[in-house]
């Protein structure tokens, strides 16, 4: 899996860009009150995308370069194309129901609905996975932001 490990690198890398340099400048506004700018923790998340992305995308191409393999092929496969493009159609689909409801309660049932739809069926870990993000997500929008941390 070299040839998906080039192209999944750049592609993170290239989303680690694209945040860096309009995103982010762009849409995290300013707070001259606040004590950490606005534009900072997604700046350090960018960053470590594009340097995570770099690593796999590098791994990638010195697999391919030793294998004697090409980074394009003309072989297309639709199957893998749709296998590989449903999580983001379900995230789509799901990120426009929670336009019309409360994101915090509807995201857990998004969170299970993702890991069954992946196969995990350990009821311990879907319930975990998809019922501690938005109870943190709630905590901290709620209890944090009346105590004026947040």
């Amino acid at each position: 899996m070299p040839r998906s490990d080039l192209w999944s690198g750049l592609a993170v890398a290239g989303f680690g860009l694209v945040a860096l340099l309009w995103m982010i400048p762009n849409y995290a506004g300013s707070n001259p009150f606040a004590q950490m700018p606005p534009g900072l923790v997604p700046s350090i998340a960018a960053w470590i995308m594009i340097i995570c992305g770099a690593i796999v995308a590098a791994g990638g191409m010195i697999r391919l370069l030793r294998d004697g393999m090409l980074p394009v092929t003309r072989e297309i496969s639709w199957i893998a194309i749709g296998w590989a493009a449903w999580p983001f159609l379900y995230v789509s689909v799901a990120i426009w129901f929670m336009t019309f409801f409360k994101i915090t309660w509807l995201g857990a049932f998004v969170i299970a609905g993702m890991l069954v739809l992946l196969g995990e069926r350990r009821w311990y870990m879907i319930v975990g996975c998809s019922v501690v993000p938005p109870a943190l997500l709630y905590f901290l929008s709620v209890y944090m932001m009346r105590v004026g941390v947040v």
